[in-house]
């Protein structure tokens, strides 16, 4: 989304819990000033979204008061958080495929107009896209439009291990509160259903395992409920699940390990065996840093 639509989408959101927190036990809303200095935004955009909570019978006009006549509910918010443009995700995508099928490697250079040409983004989209993921260490600008790819080292790898099981960990005790009736519990059955699917025919399914990794973990983490935890989430899934560095070797042996432990634990947090979904999850993690380890250059944990 473009920056004046997320605006107004935050804006919205920010004005809807205006209205939970009322607590001098009124229902009239402060008026346009007071909201412009609340809010910290414009008058324009302060009216557009009264208009809009009118519209969709949160609140109504009466003279120059604005009376809330129901709280807001889950539907009414905007789901802004980690929401590209089409064009942000296509690049994405375009630049993490290279990566994963062998097509950029450690010490590669690139253009930013060869990314753009070949994804069909605008250098703009690219420049951006590149410019943030730079912030991970894994690339770095080089003169006249190009970058080059970084060969992280085994400071790196270690520092990611580390932080990874202390996120991850932190996660899954939160995971574990959640009532029974939470809706991740049959999203959690789902993705088991399709993780012994493809348990079963391994060796022509094996390459789904990477999507499979990512979605196990993603749901876990984002029971963290920690803002911070989404920004480590997309450096994980680059190192990780996208394969960067990693000796094909031995692949499908080492998919087979870990979907096997992916599949231990869905049991243990479907069963609600809390003990048991520990166990698993520090298992699986201590796995995942031998593997890490053992591809960048060989290392042993």
């Amino acid at each position: 989304m473009n920056s004046k639509t997320y605006l107004f989408k935050k804006s919205i959101n920010s004005m809807l819990k205006l209205i939970v927190d009322l607590t001098d036990g009124k229902n009239v809303m402060p008026n346009d000033i007071e909201l412009t200095r609340l809010l910290g935004i414009s008058r324009t955009t302060v009216r557009a979204c009264v208009e809009h909570l009118c519209d969709s019978g949160i609140v109504t006009r009466d003279g120059a008061d604005k009376v809330v006549l129901r709280q807001p509910n889950t539907k009414d918010y905007y789901d802004i958080e980690n929401k590209n443009s089409t064009k942000d995700e296509q690049i994405e995508k375009y630049f993490l495929n290279l990566i994963n099928t062998g097509q950029l490697l450690p010490g590669d250079r690139f253009s930013e107009l060869s990314l753009a040409k070949n994804s069909g983004c605008t250098t703009i989209t690219v420049r951006e896209f590149l410019i943030k993921f730079s912030n991970y260490g894994l690339i770095e600008k080089i003169p006249r439009g190009r970058w080059v790819m970084v060969t992280f080292d085994e400071e790196f790898a270690r520092e990611l291990i580390s932080f990874r099981e202390m996120v991850e960990m932190k996660a899954i005790t939160e995971l574990l509160k959640l009532p029974k009736d939470h809706s991740v519990w049959p999203e959690l059955k789902e993705l088991l259903t399709k993780h012994q699917e493809v348990r079963a025919d391994m060796e022509n399914r094996s390459q789904e395992f990477p999507d499979l990794d990512r979605a196990l973990h993603l749901i876990i983490q984002s029971c963290a409920k920690n803002r911070f935890t989404k920004q480590f989430f997309d450096i994980v899934s680059f190192v990780c699940h996208y394969h960067y560095q990693w000796d094909k070797t031995g692949e499908l042996e080492r998919f087979t390990v870990a979907i096997d432990e992916h599949i231990d634990l869905l049991n243990n947090l479907i069963t609600h065996n809390n003990a048991g979904a520990i166990m698993s999850m520090e298992k699986h993690l201590n796995s995942a840093e031998t593997t890490l380890l053992r591809c960048v250059h060989g290392l042993e944990s």
